[in-house]
């Protein structure tokens, strides 16, 4: 059965979702967020939500999905330590290096790649699950037919597919707009949503990166029938009422329930299904073509206008204090409170002149407001500690990581069957703030244990439970003699237009050849690595820009690789994964762009970047035609044009429906 999975930003967003229909919610907690705005999750609110989803048979994520540096790996292992506590259904993740970390110290914990890592072929999803991710949540800009796709070639991995909420113009973990613009990185959840803001083409304001919301609708039936796992929904941002009302509306999908929908009133962009239908050329346009901002729902149009007074035309009723919205022009609005004077006739709050056929949103509804929520008395879930219990003639003995005892206990040979559920449900029981979760009961010789007595024991064994000292884990630094080459300064890869260059250049007798971190034809990208390595005399290195090529390399270790712009060698943990994979064939690293330093030991030294200057997007969408609005007929495919904004040039290059937006080297 499809899972829907809701955005929370509050543990009041994480009760509406579940109350509204959702089978789980993803949240972070105050750290390792990449929605750092969000109100976030406490310790307190986390146990809060993990016993309330217990309690309704619903799951709950966390997110650990930004890059990492080495200084906050003790901190990151302290907050996954504290999760295990409690358990979780899941951990979404970004950094290589927490990958790691979560399979050497904290097997139990289930790991799902993230967004982020931009996954979007076959070999990415591959290497995944070779690193031990249950899930793997796929790129946004993937179609139906491509989903379906990776689903067929890869059954015994769960999938996530993104369904509904904000687009991102460029591949998410790839957007470097944000950092090289403001300094504030996506990638450490600060990104400042660059591509909203208006550039000038041709003399013209526009907002050309600016994408349309997705709203999947009834696609999500199709994903269900192609044996997707999960479907997420975008907002940890967002307030109750949009978490609520986008369950109600998935919810009502998914069950095949009628119900009045009113999702659009509480956030939502012009929309459409994304790339779901995506075709190549001629495909539905992506960019929002007049408001980059909430529009909720179109409901009619002004047919006339006398003094404050608007008589509309209407497909949907307007109630008192309404929100609406009337667009004047590109990308500004007048909003304000409905005040009804009869029905099709509404008041302005101010003196305005509203042109005859402009179109009336509703923004908001009066009526759905939310009830607050009492998040206070919400119980908290007890640390859980795994025990095993075995039961002998005239003994009973309890055994947990922390401590264990062995009681004297009557015990009588059972006629039939022994009380063993009886046993498991009377030591699952805790009055502190422990309690023992019974992974085994041994009982060989079928033996009857009185309840009371193991009652009796119980509080005895919780007792001291709770003054045991626990053996701590701890997080130490490896202790690496950093190997590998300093590799060359990055601008010297690159290709004529873009950061790779997968033809590769020679430096000093040996070729680089740097992959492209998107593929749409990973047969192809391959079969041309192969042939180019061939070709080449000397020595050869091979830049990886995904985790999709450390499964090409992993296969390949006749050639040595380093770890490229895109793969992020972010800290000594995500680096060392890597080394893990490719053994000696691995040979270098550049440090990640997000961070201009690094803290030894690592197993690979890392070349830092020195303010190379990545793409501003790297896209899926076409900017000839979803942001220039021109005609795909007679395209040569290959195009480029020159943006400004605030006194800087940028670069946009076209190739095949691609879009990469660099900044211009400045004249001084």
């Amino acid at each position: 059965m499809l899972e829907l999975s809701l955005p929370s930003g509050s543990l009041e967003n994480a009760i509406n979702a579940f109350s509204a229909g959702a089978d789980s919610v993803y949240f972070g907690l105050k750290e390792f967020s990449a929605r750092k705005g969000a109100a976030n999750f406490t310790i307190s609110d986390f146990r809060k939500i993990r016993k309330a989803a217990k309690e309704n048979n619903k799951k709950i994520y966390i997110t650990i999905n930004t890059l990492i540096k080495d200084s906050e790996l003790k901190s990151v292992f302290t907050t996954l330590k504290e999760i295990e506590k409690y358990g979780v259904d899941g951990i979404i993740v970004q950094d290589l290096g927490v990958i790691r970390m979560m399979r050497r110290y904290f097997p139990s914990l289930k790991i799902h790649a993230s967004t982020q890592l931009a996954v979007h072929t076959d070999y990415g999803v591959k290497m995944l699950k070779l690193l031990g991710a249950e899930r793997v949540v796929l790129s946004r800009e993937l179609s139906l037919s491509e989903i379906e796709k990776i689903r067929k070639d890869n059954p015994e991995i769960e999938l996530k597919v993104f369904i509904h909420g904000a687009m991102c113009y460029g591949f998410s973990g790839l957007c470097m707009a944000s950092l090289e613009k403001t300094g504030r990185s996506a990638n450490r959840g600060e990104c400042a949503q660059i591509c909203r803001t208006w550039f000038t083409y041709d003399g013209k304001k526009i907002f050309p990166f600016s994408m349309k919301d997705m709203d999947a609708g009834e696609e999500i039936l199709l994903l269900d029938k192609m044996g997707i796992d999960s479907v997420k929904v975008e907002g940890r941002m967002k307030g109750n009422e949009f978490v609520y009302y986008t369950a109600r509306y998935y919810r009502n999908i998914l069950d095949g329930t009628k119900e009045k929908d009113l999702h659009p009133y509480t956030f939502l962009r012009e929309h459409s299904s994304g790339f779901f239908n995506y075709s190549g050329p001629g495909h539905n346009r992506l960019i929002t073509e007049n408001y980059t901002q909430h529009e909720g729902k179109d409901i009619g149009t002004v047919i006339s206008q006398s003094g404050r007074k608007l008589k509309l035309s209407l497909n949907e009723e307007i109630k008192d204090r309404d929100g609406l919205m009337i667009l004047l022009g590109k990308n500004e609005s007048y909003k304000f409170a409905a005040k009804v004077i009869r029905e099709n006739e509404i008041q302005l709050d101010g003196d305005i002149q509203i042109p005859y056929g402009s179109h009336v949103y509703k923004i908001s509804d009066s009526s759905i407001a939310l009830k607050k929520i009492n998040t206070e008395a919400l119980k908290e879930e007890k640390e859980n500690i795994e025990a095993s219990i075995k039961i002998m003639d005239g003994r009973l003995r309890v055994e947990t990581p922390i401590l264990a005892k062995e009681y004297e206990a009557k015990t009588e040979k059972a006629l039939k069957e022994a009380n063993t559920e009886s046993i498991r449900r009377i030591f699952s029981q805790s009055t502190g703030d422990k309690a023992l979760s019974i992974i085994s009961i041994d009982n060989p010789e079928n033996l009857y244990v009185r309840e009371k007595e193991a009652k009796e024991k119980r509080r005895d064994f919780l007792s001291l439970l709770e003054k045991a000292e626990r053996k701590e884990k701890e997080y130490t630094a490896e202790n690496y003699e950093e190997e590998g080459i300093l590799l060359p300064e990055r601008k010297l890869l690159e290709g004529k237009y873009t950061p790779w260059n997968e033809d590769g250049v020679t430096i000093d007798g040996t070729t680089y050849i740097t992959l492209s971190p998107v593929t749409y034809n990973e047969e192809e990208k391959y079969e041309h690595l192969l042939k180019r390595a061939e070709e080449i005399e000397g020595d050869l290195m091979i830049g990886l820009n995904n985790i999709a090529d450390v499964f090409f390399a992993k296969n390949h270790p006749q050639y040595s690789y380093f770890m490229d712009v895109y793969l992020y060698a972010s800290n000594r943990e995500s680096t060392a994964l890597i080394k893990d994979i490719l053994k000696e064939s691995l040979k270098g690293a550049y440090l990640a762009a997000d961070f201009s330093s690094y803290e030894s030991p690592w197993p690979i030294k890392p070349t830092p970047l020195n303010g190379y200057k990545l793409p501003l997007f790297i896209s899926r969408s076409c900017f000839r035609h979803d942001s220039l609005k021109m005609d795909c007929k007679g395209c040569e495919r290959h195009h480029e044009f020159h943006i400004e904004q605030n006194g800087k040039k940028y670069t946009v290059r076209v190739d095949n429906c691609q879009s990469i937006v660099k900044e211009e080297p400045s004249e001084d």
